[in-house]
């Protein structure tokens, strides 16, 4: 991590990590779009507009059917839930991840998982690597109300109260500009983890706190 955001995470509280990303990337391509299509499809025979129709982010796929029939929500967030489940089963750490966790479980800095993908997906990955323990909780996506996803504040809000601490001692380490929105939105402190140079700037530019392109843990985080 850099100086920055070695400092951020020494200071906080506890902190607030992004699922898909900062712990591990859920569905590299071509999963992806294997998502999107599974979401896609008890929405067949509806006017979907072109966005919906071609992208390969399931989420914008879920987003967009809280506007039609809420049993075709319940069906399209299902598939999501399970191509989530499935993706989870499978993908890789990213590197330095769990070592970060450890490392924050050591100290007593608590963590807690906020993110758009349901809940069940971070419980299965974590299973894998006998991991649960290191987390003080999860907060996911809420059944049948993609509105509330981030950069609605409410996963956040929920986060903080889960972490028993003030949004000025939390930090959010998210991958997504929406992860600094919220984080803006609530008072947190924003570190933007950035798979990719291009990614980096996006961050940078929606005003995360510091930019980091891994999370491999080279500095000693105090407790509290």
């Amino acid at each position: 991590m850099s100086h920055n955001a070695a400092q951020l995470v020494e200071e906080a509280h506890a902190i607030l990590l992004d699922f898909d990303g900062p712990i591990t990337l859920l569905m590299p391509p071509p999963a992806n779009a294997h998502a999107a299509d599974a979401a896609r499809a008890p929405l067949a025979g509806l006017d979907t507009p072109p966005d919906v129709t071609t992208t390969t982010d399931h989420l914008a796929v879920l987003r967009w059917s809280a506007t039609g029939p809420a049993d075709r929500l319940a069906a399209v967030e299902q598939a999501c839930i399970d191509a989530e489940v499935e993706a989870a089963r499978h993908s890789d750490p990213t590197p330095g991840a769990l070592d970060f966790l450890r490392a924050c479980k050591r100290v007593g800095k608590p963590v807690v998982i906020v993110s758009n993908n349901a809940a069940d997906s971070v419980v299965t990955y974590l299973n894998r690597y006998d991991a649960t323990s290191l987390v003080r909780g999860i907060v996911g996506r809420e059944p049948r109300r993609p509105d509330l996803l981030k950069p609605h504040p409410s996963l956040v809000l929920a986060a903080l109260d889960l972490a028993q601490v003030r949004a000025e001692d939390a930090v959010l380490i998210g991958d997504s500009v929406t992860d600094i929105q919220v984080a803006h939105a609530t008072g947190v402190r924003a570190i933007g983890y950035a798979k990719t140079p291009a990614r980096g700037r996006k961050l940078d530019v929606a005003g995360a706190d510091a930019v980091v392109e891994d999370m491999d843990m080279d500095m000693d985080i105090r407790g509290q």
